[in-house]
């Protein structure tokens, strides 16, 4: 993967998008795309390809109180079967998403999402 990735960028946090957002962006990498919910996400997936995105990274979780969980997975599949050149990092808290190329868990803060930019 280049140093510099171009980003969609999946995450229902505000502020957790924020700060990643921002830490990307002084890391050298383009968060060109993001999604807050799973339906937002899916809309935007067919225009990934369109706007170069190489790096998709994937929340787990995109409700409250865990009701969303299995939105990463769906989201992720849906990526790889509509863009499978876009690498997909699973970031969510607690799960793994089987379907993503990479898991980098949220508990190893920004620093190790971007190295895991960086080597995927």
């Amino acid at each position: 993967m280049p140093n510099k990735a171009r980003i969609f960028y999946v995450e229902d946090d505000g502020a957790s998008l924020k700060m990643g957002t921002s830490y990307l962006k002084t890391c050298g990498h383009k968060v060109i795309e993001t999604a807050s919910s799973r339906a937002e996400a899916l809309e935007k997936i067919p225009n990934l390809g369109k706007k170069r995105i190489n790096v998709a990274i994937v929340d787990g979780n995109l409700s409250p109180m865990g009701e969303g969980i299995g939105d990463g997975e769906k989201i992720a599949s849906a990526i790889k079967a509509q863009c499978p050149n876009i690498v997909v990092i699973g970031h969510a808290l607690i799960a793994v998403l089987t379907v993503a190329d990479l898991n980098c868990p949220k508990t190893r803060g920004v620093e190790e999402l971007e190295r895991t930019i960086r080597t995927a």
